[in-house]
């Protein structure tokens, strides 16, 4: 790819692929089982299933980016976090700024969660039953 291409990507965590070219999990519900909102703050935290890279995005009802308002997206990928000693990666979700791994959010109503996988044995012969996927807490919700 060139050189801008790579840049976008690194930037905004949206890698233009085809469909068949990326796994998708969706979330809708935090751990609680309750459903995920923009005013709300949460942390994703736990082990990601090998793959060579991923990105993780908060979506709208239409599975789009969620739009911040601000020159931040509300996107992140696999190439810029940081990871904790055991190779688990923790984000904080939320308006505020946030040390470490910060995923913006703005604005009221539901939203979802979007990590896709790309270049990953998640999908081989050894089904989906086994993978484990990062939780979703909340922390707190904006009045």
């Amino acid at each position: 790819a060139d050189p801008y291409s790579k840049a976008r990507v690194a930037r905004e965590g949206v890698l233009a692929l085809g469909k068949a070219e990326g796994l998708s999990f969706i979330a809708e519900r935090d751990a609680g089982g309750e459903p995920l909102k923009r005013e709300c703050a949460y942390t994703i935290e736990g082990g990601f299933p090998t793959a060579r890279f991923w990105t993780l995005y908060a979506a709208d009802r239409s599975l789009g980016v969620v739009d911040t308002g601000k020159a931040r997206l509300a996107a992140l990928q696999s190439y810029q976090v940081l990871r904790q000693p055991d190779n688990s990666v923790a984000i904080a979700v939320g308006n505020r700024p946030a040390p470490g791994n910060w995923l913006l959010t703005d604005g009221f109503g539901k939203m979802y969660f979007v990590l896709t996988f790309y270049d990953t044995p998640i999908a081989s012969s050894t089904g989906l039953s086994d993978v484990t996927l990062p939780g979703i807490v909340k922390v707190g919700c904006n009045a």
